[in-house]
């Protein structure tokens, strides 16, 4: 077929590569000045022109790449993770699990952001890692999501020190130092029982017992019976809600351990936080 046969066929098949793909027959050069005609794509076979192969023009809607545009974490919808996704989040993210479910049964998260700043409140929550934080935005920051089900106890970033004296009213004292946010905790129970504070929800056994005040002051490092007298200005709790349980020693009335689990609440930052501790020893106990 000679140069201008051919080019005659190419123009008359122009309008439909307007609307699609036209697939040229090999042929000895002069298609490749109609693959510009419109905005859509030309199919050249082996051979045909100098293209040897696929050209595509115009706007593919993912900026030129001539494909669909991956969902990453850093942009557009969000990077599946955990469960059977295979999706791992970067340094600056957590996966985000619905209902709090950790991936169990396979469900699956969203990669999400970490928190910036966090509050200092410390009602306890246990993370998927199945580590103790003190809320779950402290354990978002750390890359981890918050479990509904799982139970962590405090570790040792919570110190007690539980301190008992008689007199005409026994008193139980429970020093609670909190060294990450530099704070000190201290409830204070009388025997026999006083009438607890209005909002002091707290139940203790045996019922000679009561929490009189919690008390809430700057110092972790004076956080003890003995040092107590150079902590900072201290914020009464306005109300509490728990139990505390007392295991007398034998025969006597004198207090050999506790267990305490009190969420307390304060009128200022941080406006909450939680006792939570088992066989605590009377005297010298120290977690």
């Amino acid at each position: 077929m000679s140069h201008a046969r051919l080019s005659s066929l190419l123009f008359g098949l122009s309008l439909a590569a307007c609307s699609g793909s036209v697939e040229i027959p090999s042929s000895d050069g002069g298609a490749d000045d109609f693959l510009n005609l419109c905005g859509g794509t030309v199919d050249m076979p082996s051979g045909a022109g100098d293209s040897g192969g696929t050209a595509s023009t115009g706007d593919t809607g993912d900026g030129g790449a001539g494909g669909s545009a991956s969902s990453t974490s850093s942009g557009g919808t969000p990077l599946a993770c955990g469960g059977r996704s295979g999706g791992v989040c970067s340094a600056e993210e957590y996966c985000d699990f619905p209902d709090d479910s950790c991936g169990t049964f396979d469900t699956i998260g969203r990669c999400t952001p970490r928190p910036g700043g966090c509050p200092e409140d410390c009602p306890g929550v246990c993370g998927c890692d199945n580590q103790f934080y003190c809320n779950a935005c402290a354990a978002q920051q750390a890359g981890v999501d918050v479990s509904a089900n799982a139970s962590c106890i405090e570790p040792e970033v919570g110190r007690y020190t539980v301190s008992y004296w008689p007199g005409g009213y026994d008193h139980l004292t429970i020093y609670k130092a909190r060294p990450e946010a530099d704070l000190c905790v201290v409830l204070y129970a009388e025997a026999p029982s006083r009438q607890s504070p209005e909002g002091f929800d707290i139940v203790t056994v045996p019922e000679v017992w009561s929490v009189s005040r919690i008390l809430m002051s700057k110092g972790a490092a004076s956080c003890t019976p003995n040092a107590q007298g150079s902590a900072g200005a201290a914020v009464s709790a306005t109300s509490a809600t728990g139990s505390l349980t007392v295991q007398t020693s034998g025969s006597t009335s004198f207090p050999s351990t506790i267990d305490v689990d009190i969420t307390v609440f304060f009128p200022e930052e941080p406006t909450t936080d939680r006792l939570r501790a088992t066989g605590l020893v009377v005297g010298t106990g120290e977690n």
